[in-house]
């Protein structure tokens, strides 16, 4: 029950907190609180600060001691024989400034990674279910397969570590960011004004998870859209809000337990994702 605990309060002050929001500043006025999906959502907010948490961390935590075991030197010490960070440039800088370079550096790798989970097939199934929302708000971004939270996680966590940064400077970073991607998936108009090619907005964001033609495969980067400019895939026009959502093509399933088994049924067996196919027709 106390693993419970913090889920529970998390989810009522989550919801109270973005309930204002989407009430005064709806995308998509008239969407119910208790939509289509929202169950799932539920138990996918269940699964995901508790034993996903647990799941993640440790397959994570393998992966960086096991990169530490090559590029970190031992050191004795009067009882043990321990290891020391690695000690490169980056260590030496101040801890304000290796969080604004895990930020940047973190973002043009999720960006990489993002988007190979929308253009290889296999990524593809393991990606959808953070897409099988039909009905997009701040609840809907639990939606994330552990597989894909694994691989997301270790992809970004490892070149920034190895490049010398602070665990600490990361302990900073991680609960923000996490916040900050719930307020993305929110069902709220913002775009931020001027500075709506700076900074991800949720309409930034809600147009990556269209099911319309042509924001599909686009948005990629989760805090600077600039880097989707950089390689062409920004979609985000002046006044217009995304009003559909989902997978087209795809029957996911619409059930917890059907989504987690969901990339495994005939995995690899399609070499394009469903968006990416659309994209193109």
């Amino acid at each position: 029950m106390q693993l419970l605990i913090g889920p529970i309060v998390g989810l009522l002050l989550l919801g109270v907190g973005f309930g204002i929001v989407e009430r005064f500043w709806p995308s998509i006025r008239g969407q119910r609180r208790l939509r289509r999906g929202w169950r799932t959502d539920l138990a996918w907010f269940a699964w995901q600060p508790t034993l996903g948490k647990l799941l993640s961390g440790v397959v994570v935590f393998v992966a960086i001691m096991s990169l530490g075991a090559l590029v970190m030197s031992p050191i004795p010490t009067d009882e043990l024989r321990g290891v020391s960070p690695r000690e490169t440039w980056v260590t030496g800088l101040p801890l304000v400034a290796q969080v604004g370079g895990i930020l940047l550096l973190g973002d043009f790798l999720g960006y990489w990674q993002h988007r190979a989970f929308h253009t290889v097939g296999t990524l593809w199934k393991f990606h959808s279910i953070h897409h099988s929302s039909t009905d997009l708000d701040w609840l809907s971004s639990v939606r994330v397969h552990p597989i894909n939270d694994i691989a997301s996680n270790v992809v970004v966590a490892l070149p920034l570590l190895f490049l010398g940064f602070s665990p600490v400077a990361f302990a900073a970073y991680v609960p923000v960011l996490t916040l900050y991607g719930v307020m993305l998936h929110a069902n709220v108009s913002w775009t931020f004004g001027p500075l709506r090619q700076v900074i991800a907005s949720p309409t930034y964001h809600r147009w990556h998870h269209t099911s319309e033609v042509q924001g599909l495969n686009k948005n990629y980067a989760g805090l600077f859209p600039w880097i989707d400019r950089l390689h062409g895939t920004l979609y985000l026009p002046k006044g217009v809000q995304p009003m559909q959502f989902g997978v087209a093509g795809e029957a996911i399933p619409t059930g917890f337990f059907g989504q987690m088994k969901y990339p495994f049924r005939g995995a690899g067996s399609s070499s394009e994702p469903a968006e990416a196919a659309s994209a193109r027709a």
